[in-house]
C-alpha cells in the first residue's frame, strides 16, 4: 500500500511543533531565570569595572606598607612578634607573604591580587544565593547569574573605599567569612554534603578570627544560626560538632604560618598584656564619636535596616530559618567596631559588604519565590532594580571614580612611580615621593645586610631600602607614649595605668639602647609629622622621648640627607656613596 504524501507532511509538521518547544524552552527558561541577577550586574557594570581598574594602579599607603615591609622582613629571616613588634594578627602578616611571593612587591601586582581575592570571594557568597526558598535545586546558570550579581554590587561597596581603606586587615577577613556564610546559605544536602559544608565554614571563620579577633562575633553567629535551622539533616549537636572541628583545622593555618615565622611567646604576651594595657587607649573613641561621623551613620543605618528585614522576612518564613546569619551579621559588624573603638573607615568593611549581603539574598529569595507569577515577579523586579539603581548611584561618591586624574598619570609603569602621581597621594603625615626618595639614598648610602633604625609610622621606607630594621621597634609609639596616655574622650587611662604604660614605654628605650649599642646600625632615619609622637619634628620627639637614645644618635650620626619629613642619619664611620641612578624596585 503506497504512503500518503499528505500524511507524512502533516506528521512531520505536527512532530516539528511539538520538537520546536523542546529545542527552544531550555534558553528561555535560562533567561527567566536570571533575570534578577542579570539586572543587578549589568546596571552597574561599567562604573564598577572602571573603578576596579582605577583601584588597581593606585599606590599603597601606611598600613598597606607596613605589612609590606613585615612580610618582607620575614622572608629574610626575621621572627615575627620577637624581631618584629606588631600587634595585628598572624593572618594578615601571612596574606602580605603571600602576596609577596606571587609577585606583590610591585604595588599594580599588589593591588591587582587583592581586587582578583576579593571578587572571588564575592563571587562564592554570590553563587550560593540560588536555592533558598525553591525545593528543587538551581542550575548552573543561575549560580553563574548570581555570582556576576554578586561580584558586582559587593565590588561596588568596596570601591567606596579609598586606596588607603581597601586591602585592609578587615577587608583580608572578609575573604574567608563570605565565603563561610555561603556555605550556610546552600540549600539542605545530604547528610555527607552538610557535614563538609559546615566543617570548611567553620575552618573559614576561624581564619579570619587570627586577622582580627572581632571576627569571633561573626563565628558565633554562625554557630547560632546552626542551632536555629530547622531544615538541616544532621542533629543540632552534630553541627555544631562539625563547625568546631572545623574551625580547629582551619586554626591551623595561621598557627602553622605563626609557628613558622613567629615567636609564640611573644604574640601571646602582645595579645593578652600589650593590647588591653597600652595600646587600646591610642586614638580611642566613644560609641558618640564613631557614630557621628556622616559616612558611619550612613552605613550603620542602612546595617540596620538591612538586618531588620532580613529578620522580618525569617520571621515570616520568607526566608529559611538558616538564613538567620544574614540579619546577624550587620549586627556583629557594628559590635566589632565598637569593639575596637577606634571608628577607622577600613573596620566597616565586614558591615558594608554584611549590607549588601542581605540585599542580594533578600533580591534572590523574593524573584526564586514570585517568578512565575504574572503580577509579583514584577515587585521582585523592582527590587533587584532598585539595589542596582542604589548600589550605581552610590558609586558616585567614589573616590576612585572621582579622582580622574588616575587615568593619565596611572597609565604605565613609569608615570606610576613619577613625582607628579606619586604626590596626588599626600597627606599631611605620608608623602610617598620624598619616602622613596629617602629609600634610595639608604640603598647606595649601606650595604645590603646592613640595619636601619627609624621613628616614625612608616617602615615601608625600609621596604622599599630593602634593609632591616635594628631593633622590634617600626612603631614611634612604641617609644613614644604620647598618645597611649592621652587615651581618648571616654578611655583615657587611670593613674596606675599611666604608671604601668611609662614603664613599658621605658623597657623599649633600655632595649632599643642596649641592641644599638652593641651592632650600632648603618642609619637613622626620622620622620617628621609621623602620627602618635609628641612633636611634629621627630628629632625633637626623639629627644623628648628617648633622651639616652637620642644622645647616642648624636654622638654617632650625622645628617647626609633630608627629604621631606624624612632625615637620613648616617653612622659617623661609614662615608655617603656618591648617588648612582635609580635603583630596581624592591623584590
Amino acid at each position: 500500500m503506497a504512503a500518503d504524501p499528505s500524511r507524512d507532511t502533516q506528521t512531520s509538521r505536527r512532530a516539528g511543533v511539538a520538537r520546536s518547544p523542546v529545542r527552544h524552552r531550555p534558553f528561555a527558561s535560562h533567561l527567566r531565570a536570571i533575570l534578577a541577577p542579570a539586572l543587578l550586574a549589568l546596571v552597574p557594570l561599567f562604573w564598577v569595572v572602571d573603578a576596579t581598574y582605577r583601584a588597581s594602579i593606585a599606590t599603597l599607603g601606611r598600613d598597606q606598607g607596613i605589612f609590606q615591609y613585615v612580610a618582607w622582613a620575614l622572608s629574610r629571616g626575621e621572627v615575627d612578634y620577637r624581631d618584629l613588634r606588631d600587634v595585628n594578627g598572624p593572618l594578615t602578616h601571612m596574606i602580605h607573604w603571600s602576596m609577596l611571593v606571587l609577585g606583590g612587591a610591585d604595588e599594580h601586582r599588589f593591588r591587582t591580587l587583592d581586587l582578583l581575592f576579593t571578587g572571588v570571594s564575592f563571587a562564592l557568597v554570590g553563587a550560593c544565593l540560588p536555592g533558598l526558598v525553591r525545593a528543587r535545586g538551581p542550575r548552573w546558570v543561575e549560580r553563574a547569574a548570581w555570582a556576576a550579581a554578586a561580584w558586582v554590587i559587593l565590588s561596588a561597596q568596596y570601591a567606596m573605599y579609598s586606596h588607603w581603606d581597601q586591602a585592609q586587615r578587615e577587608s583580608f577577613c572578609d575573604w574567608f567569612l563570605l565565603p563561610a556564610v555561603g556555605l550556610l546559605l546552600l540549600p539542605p544536602a545530604t547528610v555527607r554534603a552538610a557535614s563538609w559544608r559546615i566543617s570548611a565554614s567553620g575552618g573559614l571563620a576561624a581564619i579570619a578570627c587570627f586577622g582580627k579577633p572581632t571576627f569571633a562575633l561573626f563565628a558565633a553567629a554562625m554557630a547560632a544560626s546552626l542551632l536555629f535551622d530547622d531544615a538541616s539533616t544532621l542533629t543540632r549537636p552534630r553541627r555544631i560538632a562539625l563547625f568546631s572541628i572545623g574551625g580547629a583545622i582551619g586554626a591551623a593555618l595561621p598557627i602553622a604560618f605563626l609557628l613558622r615565622y613567629g615567636d609564640v611567646g611573644a604574640y601571646v604576651q602582645i595579645v593578652r598584656h600589650d593590647v588591653p594595657a597600652v595600646y587600646r587607649f591610642i586614638w580611642a573613641k566613644s560609641a558618640r564619636e564613631i557614630f557621628s561621623d556622616e559616612a558611619a551613620v550612613s552605613a550603620t543605618s542602612l546595617a540596620v535596616t538591612a538586618s531588620a528585614c532580613a529578620s522580618a522576612m525569617v520571621a515570616a518564613r520568607a526566608l529559611p530559618r538558616r538564613a538567620l546569619i544574614v540579619a546577624l551579621l550587620p549586627i556583629c559588624a557594628i559590635a566589632g567596631v565598637l569593639a575596637q573603638q577606634k571608628g577607622f573607615a577600613y573596620h566597616f568593611h565586614p558591615m558594608t559588604a554584611a549590607t549588601w549581603l542581605a540585599a542580594l539574598v533578600i533580591s534572590a529569595a523574593l524573584w526564586e519565590r514570585f517568578r512565575h507569577h504574572p503580577t509579583a515577579k514584577l515587585a521582585a523586579l523592582g527590587a533587584s532594580a532598585a539595589i542596582a539603581w542604589q548600589a550605581t548611584t552610590a558609586l558616585r561618591a567614589s573616590p576612585h571614580l572621582k579622582n580622574v586624574w588616575v587615568l593619565a598619570l596611572g597609565e604605565t609603569a613609569e608615570t606610576r612611580a613619577s613625582q607628579e602621581y606619586l604626590d596626588r597621594y599626600r597627606s599631611d603625615d605620608f608623602d610617598p615621593w620624598e619616602m622613596r626618595q629617602a629609600a634610595q639614598l639608604m640603598r647606595e648610602a649601606t650595604l645590603p645586610g646592613d640595619r636601619v633604625q627609624s621613628f616614625g609610622m612608616d617602615p615601608y621606607l625600609l621596604f622599599l631600602a630593602q634593609r632591616r630594621s635594628a631593633t622590634p621597634y617600626i612603631y614611634a609609639y612604641d617609644l613614644d607614649a604620647t598618645a597611649a596616655l592621652a587615651g581618648g574622650y571616654s578611655n583615657t587611662p587611670t593613674k596606675a595605668q599611666t604608671t604601668h604604660i611609662g614603664w613599658v614605654r621605658d623597657t623599649h628605650e633600655r632595649d632599643l639602647l642596649g641592641r644599638v649599642g652593641k651592632a650600632a646600625p648603618a642609619a637613622f632615619v626620622f620622620m617628621d609629622h609621623a602620627p602618635l609622637i609628641a612633636w611634629q619634628d621627630a628629632v625633637i620627639a626623639f629627644h623628648a622621648c628617648c633622651a639616652e637614645s637620642a644622645a647616642f644618635v648624636d654622638a654617632h650620626y650625622r645628617v647626609v640627607g633630608a627629604f621631606g619629613p624624612y632625615r637620613v642619619y648616617l653612622r659617623n664611620d661609614l662615608r655617603a656613596l656618591p648617588a648612582g641612578p635609580p635603583l630596581p624596585p624592591p623584590e
